[in-house]
């Protein structure tokens, strides 16, 4: 066997068992044939880069949902989890192509956050994502409904939450993911009064009623009493419902008849703890009937404007008053009689009789013409 024929041999053993080409060559013959097509081999193609192709809406409805990142193929075991600023109580854990991330209790109602995707994200047999993706979630507030069961079940709303289906609320303490998941979604039913006769609440709007309690509740709890549903209440509000703080005072209204002889009774829960003959405005000046929350209370203050017959007025030191729509007011008012329509709007009471409830009414509490 000559040395030419030698080489060969053991150039296809070589190859066979997977060894690098190394014969030398001019490109003649057997040898140099086999370099140049080792040389002409084409590189590996390139993986394809990991894609995002599905993301949370920009609007969260409901914070106790799982949040889902998902990709363009199944998640690599090493991808970096999402993160979420501000940080929220929770894990992340892959599903198929998803990453679902789980609030311990809730994203915080009438919250922004932002989410982001690293990166060195990754699914399995892909490239990685290349650059972070980060976009912004507004957790929208609760349902109004939401926010009555709430109160109604703090006793802030004078009603009873009655289910339309077997709903049960065990009494009492709450976890915060419980309270959350009847916030954002509160079961169908009405709210029915409690007493029977307190002021009525429309379920799923911010009636008087309703507005009233809200106001109360805030300023129990250092919150500016303006009656609008924001974070601030929505947060303080969740925590009570989880330890079951209730209303320190019994559901406080106060209902004034036009009925002769005209009457104020003041309610405290189920009782009727004052009551005492009161003057309502006269025609041209009535006094709106309805629902009213009060808004203002002066221990004294000056009440001016025009009488029906268009005569001036200007009275100092009127005491005890609170203001509950527009211009009028339950107040004290020197007259030599009561229960029938004397005021230009207003309800005037003795002047002790308003000493007396002066005190046991609030911003928020409830005036009710009838």
């Amino acid at each position: 066997m000559n040395a030419r024929i030698a080489r060969l041999l053991a150039a296809a053993v070589a190859l066979a068992a997977g060894a690098p080409l190394t014969l030398a060559g001019h490109g003649h013959g057997f040898g140099g044939v086999l370099a140049a097509r080792a040389a002409d081999s084409p590189a590996p193609a390139p993986l394809a880069p990991t894609r995002v192709v599905g993301l949370p809406g920009p609007t969260i409805l409901n914070g106790t949902a799982p949040l889902n990142v998902m990709l363009s193929a199944p998640v690599s075991p090493a991808t970096p989890a999402p993160s979420l600023s501000p940080s929220v109580a929770g894990s992340w854990k892959l599903q198929g192509d998803s990453e679902i991330f789980t609030p311990v209790s809730t994203l915080l109602p009438c919250t922004r956050y932002s989410l982001t995707i690293w990166g060195r994200t990754q699914s399995s047999g892909y490239a990685e994502l290349g650059r972070r993706h980060t976009i912004r979630l507004t957790v929208a507030c609760p349902p109004l409904a939401g926010l009555q069961q709430a109160l109604a079940r703090l006793g802030y709303i004078g009603a009873s939450f009655r289910p339309l289906y077997d709903v049960h609320y065990p009494p009492g303490k709450e976890t915060r993911r419980a309270a959350a998941e009847h916030a954002f979604h509160p079961p169908r039913g009405r709210l029915a009064p409690d007493p029977a006769d307190a002021p009525p609440a429309q379920l799923g709007e911010l009636d008087p009623a309703t507005r009233g309690a809200l106001e109360v509740f805030q300023a129990d709890n250092g919150l500016e009493a303006g009656g609008q549903v924001d974070r601030a209440t929505w947060l303080t509000l969740l925590y009570d419902v989880s330890v079951d703080k209730r209303d320190p005072q019994p559901y406080t209204w106060a209902q004034v008849s036009e009925s002769l002889p005209e009457t104020l009774w003041l309610h405290r829960g189920g009782r009727v703890v004052f009551s005492t003959p009161v003057n309502t405005g006269v025609p041209g000046a009535e006094t709106e009937l309805g629902v009213f929350p009060i808004y203002a209370r002066y221990e004294s203050t000056t009440m001016a404007g025009e009488d029906v017959d268009g005569a001036k007025y200007d009275v100092p030191d009127v005491p005890w008053v609170n203001y509950f729509n527009g211009g009028d007011a339950v107040h004290g008012y020197p007259r030599e009689a009561y229960g029938f329509p004397q005021s230009n709007g207003c309800v005037e009471l003795p002047i002790e009789a308003a000493h007396t409830i002066y005190p046991m009414l609030q911003i928020g509490d409830i005036v009710w013409v009838q």
